[in-house]
């Protein structure tokens, strides 16, 4: 598992993502999200899909459509059916801006895993019923879309419908439900997504440890992940990430792929891949082999080393520090990519 290879919220790059976050937050001023030059990489496969749910809502949906299209992103929306009547205009566009839409049930009271299956059915067919009236023009776009449902709180097993249950892989939490508190900051979120994840509720796990296929949900409903998603999606898309719409390859109807909680892939990795990495610690030592008593091939190695991760073993990172090619400990240094394509050496 790559629970260590842990992006840290003190990085060079993350603080200038947090310092932009913040500035746009405070002055209402949207920066240019351009992310800091970084060296060559060939990180592979990194497709990111992105779900916003619990809308559609008048103020927040339009904010976060417009963000996607400055990216020129496609995501999915998980609509409440409660939330549709009165913005039908807001599901139009979504379908005609060529996002797909998740049948996220009536409501979230009474609906979450293990609710009665008649009556979640009974939700999931009230909401479809809303979603194609509301869609007007959009309607037969919308039938050629493979039919998905979210489950509030996220289901435990495929629900009993004509349809593909999706959970999530990495939760952002930015409406606060699972931080100390209640309330979440674009800090939190941040880190949630990018780095070493804040929120409680069970294990987490960031987007960069899950690599290609992970699934990252939002909600529609607040202006923090308005603010803090230009800046993710512009770190993401340094990373070397593509984003695709749902449902991703290989899922199917009548399957639940995703279980909340289920740790990342641990494969033998991609030969050739090699991702952008900063050191964590000063003075921190690279080693000849993956061993503390391996031989020390330099010392001194600072959070200003350039430095690229060519390979993994249990514990440790392979990388090359200019002609040098060594092993350092993974809690000594932060890989910015898709960590399960990194080949195991």
């Amino acid at each position: 598992m790559l629970k260590a290879f842990r992006a840290s919220p003190l990085l060079p790059f993350r603080r200038w993502l947090i310092f932009t976050v913040l500035l746009t937050v405070m002055t209402g001023v949207v920066l240019p999200f351009s992310a800091p030059a970084q060296a060559q990489t060939n990180t592979g496969p990194f497709r990111v899909y992105l779900i916003f749910e619990n809308g559609p809502t008048e103020v927040y949906t339009p904010r976060i459509l417009n963000v996607l299209a400055d990216f020129n992103i496609r995501a999915a929306f998980a609509v409440k059916g409660i939330e549709i009547e009165g913005r039908e205009n807001l599901l139009q566009r979504q379908i005609r801006e060529g996002h797909a839409i998740i049948n996220h049930l009536w409501r979230e009271e009474g609906l979450y895993a293990g609710q009665r299956e008649d009556i979640v059915v009974a939700s999931y067919l009230e909401t479809e019923a809303a979603i194609r009236a509301a869609l007007g023009p959009e309607l037969p776009t919308y039938d050629r879309q493979v039919r998905m449902v979210m489950q509030p709180g996220g289901a435990t097993r495929p629900l009993p419908v004509d349809a593909i249950t999706y959970n999530w892989n990495v939760d952002s939490d930015d409406s606060g439900r699972w931080m100390p508190g209640g309330v979440s900051s674009a800090n939190a979120v941040i880190n949630n997504v990018l780095g070493t994840p804040v929120a409680g509720g069970g294990e987490r796990y960031n987007a960069y440890e899950f690599g290609d296929g992970v699934i990252i949900t939002f909600n529609d409903i607040a202006q923090l992940t308005v603010d803090v998603l230009p800046g993710i999606l512009s770190e993401l898309r340094a990373a070397g990430a593509t984003f695709g719409v749902l449902p991703r390859p290989g899922d199917r109807v009548g399957t639940m792929p995703v279980v909340i909680g289920a740790p990342p892939p641990d494969g033998p990795g991609i030969s050739g891949v090699q991702l952008p990495a900063e050191i964590l610690e000063g003075r921190t030592r690279l080693r000849a082999a993956p061993s503390l008593e391996a031989r020390i091939l330099a010392t001194g190695l600072n959070p200003a080393t350039t430095l690229t991760a060519i390979g993994r073993r249990d514990g440790w990172v392979q990388v090359r520090v200019g002609d040098q090619v060594g092993w350092v400990a993974d809690f000594l240094i932060s890989v910015r990519g898709p960590l399960p394509n990194l080949p195991r050496s």
